[in-house]
C-alpha cells in the first residue's frame, strides 16, 4: 500500500498514517501465513500426532492455523500439478520414490537446514539432495515391505507361519491372500522384489507379472489403501498380505494378533518422505514445522503411536527399550533393507500401472 503526504504533517499524524499501514498493509510472508496448508501422508495416528503437538506451537509462535489432509503420494502430486506455480500447499508428506520424481519435476524448494537443525539429526540415507547438494526429500520414518499375518488364525489352524514371499502361493492360505496394487509405492515395491526374486529387477519387470500372475489365484483382495487392507485383517478375511512395517504395531495397538516379518529373501525399503513445495506461501514458518517434526519428542510420538521407525540419529537414545523391541525394523536393521534403484523404477512406474491394469485387474 502506497501513500502520499502532500502537505506538511506533525509527528503524530505520521506514525498514525504508519500505524494504519502496518495494520491495513501486514507484509505478504505474515499474510500468507494466517494458515499454512500440509499434505499428510496415511499413517497411523499421523494427522492427530501432527494437530495435536505441531499444530498449537505453530500458532502460539506464529499466529498460524495449520491445515492439515491426509491423501495418497499420488493424489498429492495430481493436487499439486493442477495448483500450478502458485501452489496452496506448503509441505507434501509423500513416499520417497514419488518425492524424488516430483522434485525432478520441479515441484520442490531447497530446505535450509540451518532453519531447522533437527533435520540435520537425519541418518545419510535419510536425506535425497539435488543437483547442487541441497535437502530436496527427507525422510518421515523407516518402513520396509515384507509380509504381515494374523497370528492367532494361523495357531488355531494350525499353519505354518510364513517366512517367504513364495508363501503368498500356499494351498492352504487360498482366497486368504492380499496383495497391494502398484499405484501405491508399497505395491510397486513388491512387484519389484517379485521381478527380483525370478531373474528379473527394476529394468526386466516381466517375471515381477507372471509372479504376480501365479500368485493371483490365492488373493482375496487386491488392496490400494493400508486401511482397507488392514479391515480386512481385523474381520479375519485376509490371513496374510503385503504391506509396509509401520501396520504391524499398529494393528496390535489395536488389539488384532498379527505380526509383521521381513521375508527370508529380504525386504525393499520404501520409506515416507517430506518436501518444501515450490512456491508455496509461508516458507519461514515451514521450517519451524520441520523442526517440531524432527525433535526428539514428536518422533517418540510418532513411534509410540504410528508404529514407524524415527529416521533420526537422535532420538533412539532416549527410546525406551520396550519400544525399540517392539519395532519391526530398528536401527541394527537399517543396513540389511534392500534398496531400489527408484530412479529407474520412476521412469517405467506408469506403463508398470497400466499393463497392471489390462493384465492384472
Amino acid at each position: 500500500m502506497k501513500f502520499s503526504i502532500k502537505s506538511v504533517v506533525t509527528g503524530s499524524t505520521v506514525m498514525a498514517a504508519f500505524s494504519a499501514a502496518m495494520i491495513a498493509g501486514t507484509p505478504a510472508q505474515a499474510q500468507s501465513c494466517k494458515e499454512m496448508q500440509v499434505y499428510l501422508s496415511i499413517s497411523p495416528l499421523h494427522r492427530e500426532n501432527v494437530m495435536s503437538y505441531i499444530a498449537p506451537k505453530l500458532k502460539k509462535k506464529h499466529g498460524t492455523t495449520l491445515i492439515a489432509e491426509a491423501i495418497g503420494s499420488a493424489v498429492m502430486v495430481e493436487r499439486l500439478s493442477v495448483q500450478g506455480d502458485k501452489p496452496r500447499v506448503t509441505l507434501a508428506h509423500w513416499d520417497v520414490p514419488i518425492g524424488m520424481k516430483a522434485c525432478k519435476q520441479g515441484m520442490c524448494s531447497p530446505i535450509d537446514v540451518s532453519k531447522a537443525p533437527n533435520v540435520g539429526n537425519l541418518y545419510d540415507w535419510g536425506v535425497v539432495k539435488d543437483a547442487a547438494g541441497k535437502h530436496v526429500v527427507i525422510a518421515t520414518n523407516t518402513v520396509a515391505v515384507g509380509l504381515i499375518y494374523r497370528t492367532d488364525i494361523f495357531k488355531d489352524k494350525g499353519l505354518t507361519p510364513p517366512t517367504s514371499w513364495s508363501d503368498l502361493k500356499r494351498n492352504d492360505l487360498k482366497g486368504r491372500v492380499s496383495i497391494t496394487h502398484p499405484t501405491s509405492t508399497w505395491g510397486t515395491a513388491a512387484l519389484v522384489m517379485h521381478a527380483r526374486l525370478n531373474g528379473g529387477g527394476e529394468k526386466n519387470i516381466d517375471p515381477g507379472f507372471k509372479t504376480t500372475m501365479e500368485i493371483l489365484p490365492y488373493v482375496n483382495k487386491v488392496h490400494l489403501w493400508s486401511s482397507e487392507m488392514a479391515n480386512l485383517v481385523q474381520l479375519g478375511e485376509v490371513w496374510l498380505a503385503t504391506t509396509g512395517s509401520n501396520l504391524g504395531p499398529s494393528l496390535r495397538k489395536k488389539g488384532i494378533a498379527v505380526k509383521w516379518i521381513v521375508p527370508k529373501e529380504g525386504a525393499p525399503s520404501v520409506g515416507g518422505g517430506l518436501s518444501l513445495v515450490k512456491g508455496a506461501p509461508c516458507q519461514d514458518v515451514a521450517h519451524d514445522y520441520l523442526q517440531l517434526y524432527y525433535n526428539d519428542e514428536f518422533q517418540l510420538m510418532r513411534m509410540k503411536d504410528g508404529g514407524v521407525t524415527s529416521p533420526t540419529k537422535t532420538v533412539w537414545k532416549s527410546t525406551p527399550s520396550e519400544l525399540t523391541n517392539n519395532l519391526p525394523i530398528r536401527p541394527e536393521s537399517f543396513d540389511s533393507l534392500l534398496q531400489l534403484d527408484w530412479d529407474t523404477v520412476n521412469k517405467d512406474r506408469p506403463d508398470w500401472i497400466k499393463r497392471w491394469q489390462r493384465e492384472v485387474r
